[in-house]
């Protein structure tokens, strides 16, 4: 059995209590009909045992009168001893009468006494007594039939009270069962059948709540509870589309991160056969460069002119320097990148500068603004080329026109920011809005990579790379790089 009662519905209990009231009084009113009803019958049934009895002695006292009334030519002759056996005998019936019979009226009783009184007097012989015992039977059978009217008139009103209580009562239960059906019509299948319309167009998913002004109070308690009911519908409705809505949102947000990270991993794939072409490359070039580098070696030796040997001398310095660039190149395929070290920036610059100044167009001027106290410690080689691809960019978009390259440092409380501008046209929309995409390029001989190896350096080192176009027109490209004093 399961311990836990069930709890009776406050709705049952407010449907079923004006039914059960009316019930309940149907059932009294006829439960009192019904016994009036049984005392009616009761007395009825009571009174027509004596009626009968009254029938049976007034059919005795008939009988007695008509024995009488043929005895009577008798008294005119003498009497007889025949006579006097039947008179005594007539006398005998009317004592045992008396004696017998319980329901004889007073006046009866009285009367019949006085004929048997009569009738001795008769059986000595008088004569003069037939006419009183006549009018003594006449008076006794008169009081009997007028008791018997009324017990007859009494059972005439017991019938009729009967008749109308039997009246009153299909009357009542007429009315009592028309009001049933006005209150289950009114008070109950009106209300439920607006109840199952409302559920019904809540089904589909129509929610507007019920005004309660013209709801009968017995189901306002009911009505209430649905508004109740639908209210919660209408929030977890809007919650659950709020979460479906998050949902498609977080789906569309994985599906474009999928799509990134797939465009990513392309690249990344084409990033590692250009890695592992580089690699050959630099692994093939650097015999010849040894050997350029030794012939200018002995170039250098054998020249005396000191202008030339200080132009070889940085021609064999640059040597130097790509060889070491192709060395990274190397040990970057070997995932052993190059280790940072602490240096100069404005040093550094300087000797960058020198070289560049014989790669960029005379019209082209370069303005230097770093500060001399700036030490670095950063990988200086990847630096040196970062900046060396930005210095050419500037000056591949300024082309054989006149211009200005821009090169500016400056240190905060952990960040250097090392920015070069130019004067050219600026970069193309399409690089600021979907950002730095590795082989793409909107120059005609451009392989894309320069900004794509500046941004990776400046990730790899913690920092980051932007590019904008200033409102007073070129570009300028900012490497922002952890730097400490």
């Amino acid at each position: 059995m399961n311990a836990v009662k069930r709890e009776k519905s406050p709705y049952r209990q407010l449907i079923y209590r004006p039914f059960w009231i009316t019930v309940t009084g149907l059932l009294i009113i006829l439960t009192l009909a019904l016994a009036v009803l049984i005392n009616s019958s009761w007395r009825a049934l009571y009174r027509t045992a004596p009626l009968k009895e009254h029938l049976a002695l007034i059919e005795e006292i008939q009988h007695y009168s008509a024995e009488l009334d043929r005895l009577a030519p008798t008294f005119k002759t003498a009497p007889s001893e025949k006579l006097a056996a039947q008179l005594a005998q007539l006398d005998e019936a009317l004592k045992n009468t008396l004696k017998t019979s319980q329901i004889l009226s007073d006046e009866a009783r009285s009367a019949l006494s006085h004929v048997v009184g009569t009738l001795q007097g008769l059986e000595e012989g008088s004569t003069g007594g037939l006419s009183s015992v006549n009018m003594d039977m006449r008076t006794a059978l008169h009081a009997e039939v007028n008791t018997q009217n009324r017990l007859l008139n009494l059972l005439a009103r017991d019938n009729r009270l009967e008749l109308e209580i039997g009246t009153f009562i299909a009357v009542t239960l007429t009315l009592l069962g028309l009001l049933m059906l006005f209150f289950l019509r009114h008070r109950i299948l009106r209300p439920l059948d607006d109840l199952s319309l409302l559920i019904t167009r809540l089904g589909r998913q129509a929610l507007p709540p019920v005004p309660l002004d013209e709801v009968d109070p017995l189901l306002k308690p009911l009505f209430l509870d649905f508004n109740r009911f639908v209210q919660r519908l209408s929030e977890l409705e809007l919650a659950q589309q709020k979460h479906r809505q998050e949902l498609e949102s977080r789906v569309r947000d994985a599906t474009q991160s999928l799509l990134e990270y797939q465009h990513t991993l392309a690249q990344s794939e084409r990033m590692a056969a250009v890695g592992e072409l580089t690699a050959g490359l630099a692994h093939e070039l650097r015999n010849p460069l040894a050997g350029i580098r030794l012939a200018l070696d002995n170039l250098s030796n054998e020249i005396d002119d000191s202008d030339k040997v200080s132009r070889l001398a940085l021609v064999i310095g640059e040597l130097d320097r790509v060889t070491r660039l192709l060395n990274q190149v190397l040990d970057q395929s070997r995932h052993s990148p190059e280790s940072a070290s602490r240096f100069n920036l404005a040093g550094m610059l300087d000797s960058l500068l020198q070289l560049v100044r014989y790669q960029i167009p005379p019209t082209i001027v370069i303005e230097q603004a770093v500060p001399r106290h700036i030490q670095c410690h950063l990988p200086q080689g990847r630096l040196r080329q970062a900046m060396l691809n930005l210095i050419l960019n500037a000056a591949q978009s300024i082309g054989e026109a006149r211009g200005v390259i821009t090169i500016e440092a400056e240190t905060g409380r952990d960040r250097l920011s090392i920015r070069i501008c130019d004067s050219g046209r600026g970069f193309p929309k399409k690089l600021l809005e979907d950002g730095i995409q590795p082989f793409s390029t909107g120059r005609e001989h451009g392989t894309g990579l320069g900004l794509a190896i500046v941004r990776r350096f400046c990730y790899e080192q913690g920092g980051d790379l932007t590019l904008a176009n200033p409102a007073s027109g070129g570009a300028c490209a900012e490497m922002l790089l952890p730097w400490k004093p």
